[in-house]
């Protein structure tokens, strides 16, 4: 499949490990993927570039909600389109009963369990 045509991933973390590990496994599986490490950079590629699905840290600096927050108000596109991922369990609950709710994994997750989010999502 030709690089344009490809779905594209944003990957938020503020882990350099986890990135590399998301960004590997969906190139691997035949993904564009744009990183950020913070809320900022996250919202400038958001607005800057079609983005086709979202993983983003709960806890990282500036909050991970607050991606998804910029997300539902500036691009409602992308609704059901955004996975966060976190390694305090205790995030899952309070993420996933935001009013609209985002699924969410526990770190360390399974190679599995995220490109099935991703395909989920994106019906591929």
């Amino acid at each position: 499949m030709p690089e344009s045509e490809k779905p594209v991933v944003l990957v938020v973390d503020d882990e350099e490990g986890i990135r590399d590990f998301c960004k590997d496994a969906l190139e691997l599986n035949g993904y564009q993927v744009v990183l950020a490490t913070a809320t900022r950079e996250a919202v400038e590629a958001i607005s800057t570039r079609a983005i086709d699905f979202i993983i983003c840290d709960v806890s990282m600096p500036h909050n991970g909600q607050r991606v998804y927050e910029y997300l539902l108000q500036n691009f409602p596109q992308l609704r059901g389109r955004f996975l966060f991922v976190t390694g305090n369990p205790a995030y899952k609950d309070q993420v996933e009963s935001l009013p609209e709710a985002a699924p969410c994994l526990i770190k360390p997750y399974l190679l599995r369990e995220l490109l099935d989010a991703v395909k989920g999502a994106l019906g591929s």
